[in-house]
């Protein structure tokens, strides 16, 4: 017998219909992919796609599955690619923007419903958050009501939805009438924008963003009118690149973790505001998949035993912790000494400030001050400056990461052990969601390499690597030569000043003239 045909995740999406939004984001085609790869006899896949950047819903389809994402498919099973029906439509519009023909194809075909779509931007204006997050949310309840052979439908949430606890629960957290999701929403029809945005500090509280404000609110939904729904919600951590599939490390964006690490890689960002003590919660893309796709199936089982819906936690820090230090180190002895970056601005380096006086300290002094030297000097030669304006970029991005760097959260994960003692040996092998099988030595590195690779997408050949290692002896040398012609100049400064700084300056002088002999004769060899 085939393995899929023995996957008892893969039966029950045999000849089932699913509608997905988020279908072109980071989760939703990964969903599509793996769907299409391990349950060969499913249904369609209707995915809500709306037209962007001048490309039609299709284009941006066709586009979608031209990426390597989809190599693996297209070798093994082209065809499949035809089961995904783009449905033209958009969450902020009213009943998505649904056609009449197409509700009537989703109301009377489908059988699971995954929401995926949402503004994942930290920094969003609370009313585009609230309409894309919770309005989108109500729009697919309202939607999966009329839908006539609705199996399962699932939510997907974030495990920092309730970020201002410290030990988080597979429970629903009320919120409170003050956070009633439908009021808010109306508030978003009428009030202007400028008094909603005075509001955000208020609304936040103790959460540090708008997309986890809006998450919550979510649920609260959710629980609130939904409750009747054959009903799931997933909460999956920081999603980083894959662990195994398509590819070791692959990764496709800059949102997460992934811009931080080109960043550090590329010698641009070099200090964090943060407690290198705390757990790095990231999870692969392909773990979280293989969870939501098993947990699309385990719902139609359990909403007939449980009174609530289920709630899922797909974490890494509570049953495989990884600190920042630990991965700071990894990503150092990577960038620096391994697989640097073809081109980067200085020597990769990276450490964490407790407070503020020390993070504004070591911004201009590893920051500001070499950023005003490159672009001064890129004006006298005629070349663009550019490093001022990146760093401004860099700082706000590395800002939204601070309430995370600084605190960790210990979540629960009862449902998600459950889950998988319910699958099948072979289940277990084809969604593998086990974070205990996870090696964070290998993982990382692949996870750095997939950025030259597959975001960066620069020259991995073996001569381009010898001339990126190169360039970082270079870049060491000029480091040592700097520091020693500073402490030469303090040095000076202080041999005319005291006797005693005489002394002190003939034994500086002697080690210095010592550690020059070194390099030379690295360099020689």
């Amino acid at each position: 017998m085939d393995v899929l045909e023995s996957s008892q995740v893969s039966r029950f999406y045999a000849g089932k219909n699913i509608f997905l939004t988020g279908g072109t984001g980071f989760l939703g085609k990964c969903f599509i992919e793996k769907v299409l790869r391990s349950c060969p006899d499913v249904g369609n896949i209707y995915m809500l796609c709306r037209g962007k950047k001048g490309k039609s819903p299709s284009e941006r389809m066709t586009a979608m599955f031209s990426e390597m994402l989809f190599d693996n498919l297209r070798a093994e099973n082209p065809d499949s690619i035809q089961k995904v029906i783009p449905v033209i439509g958009d969450v902020l519009e009213n009943n998505l923007g649904l056609s009449e023909e197409d509700e009537k194809l989703i109301t009377e075909n489908v059988n699971v419903m995954i929401h995926s779509a949402a503004t994942i931007r930290f920094d969003d204006h609370i009313k585009l958050s609230l309409q894309l997050n919770v309005g989108g949310t109500v729009k697919m309840v309202n939607l999966a009501r009329r839908v006539k052979n609705l199996v399962s439908f699932i939510h997907v949430s974030t495990a920092y939805a309730n970020c201002n606890l410290s030990d988080i629960d597979e429970v629903y957290y009320s919120m409170g009438e003050e956070y009633n999701p439908l009021k808010l929403l109306e508030l978003c029809e009428w009030m202007d924008e400028d008094v909603l945005a005075s509001m955000t500090e208020t609304l936040l509280r103790d959460r540090p963003n708008t997309y986890c404000l809006t998450k919550a609110i979510s649920e609260e939904y959710l629980f609130k009118h939904a409750t009747d729904l054959p009903l799931g919600i997933f909460r999956p951590s920081i999603i980083g690149a894959s662990w195994q599939e398509p590819a070791p490390g692959w990764i496709d964006n800059f949102n997460g973790p992934s811009g931080l690490f080109i960043a550090v890689g590329k010698g641009v960002l070099r200090i964090l505001e943060g407690d290198v003590n705390k757990v790095a919660d990231i999870i692969p893309i392909d773990y979280c998949v293989n969870m939501l796709i098993t947990v699309g199936w385990y719902t139609t089982i359990v909403t007939k035993q449980v009174e609530t819906p289920l709630i899922y936690h797909c974490t890494s820090g509570s049953k495989k912790p990884y600190t920042w230090l630990q991965l700071g180190t990894l990503m150092l002895e990577f960038f620096q000494n391994k697989e640097p970056y073809n081109e980067v601005f200085r020597r990769p380096d990276v450490n964490f400030a407790t407070n503020k006086l020390e993070l504004e300290y070591w911004k201009t002094i590893s920051h500001w001050i070499p950023a005003y030297l490159a672009d001064g000097l890129a004006k006298i030669t005629g070349n663009k400056a550019i490093m001022l304006r990146a760093y401004d970029k860099v700082h706000k991005a590395s800002k939204t990461f601070t309430f995370f760097t600084k605190r960790e959260w210990t979540w629960t994960d009862g449902n998600c052990n459950m889950l998988m003692t319910k699958m099948s040996d072979v289940d277990k092998r084809v969604y593998n969601f086990n974070v205990n099988d996870i090696v964070w030595e290998d993982y990382y590195p692949n996870y750095f390499r997939g950025t030259k690779k597959y975001i960066l997408k620069e020259d991995m050949s073996a001569s381009k690597l010898q001339e990126a290692r190169a360039q970082q002896a270079r870049l060491q040398r000029i480091w040592y030569v700097s520091v020693s012609v500073v402490t030469l100049l303090i040095g000076r400064f202080l041999y005319l000043k005291s006797p005693v700084c005489r002394n002190l300056w003939f034994k500086l002088l002697g080690t210095i003239l010592q550690l020059l002999r070194q390099i030379r004769l690295t360099i020689v060899s």
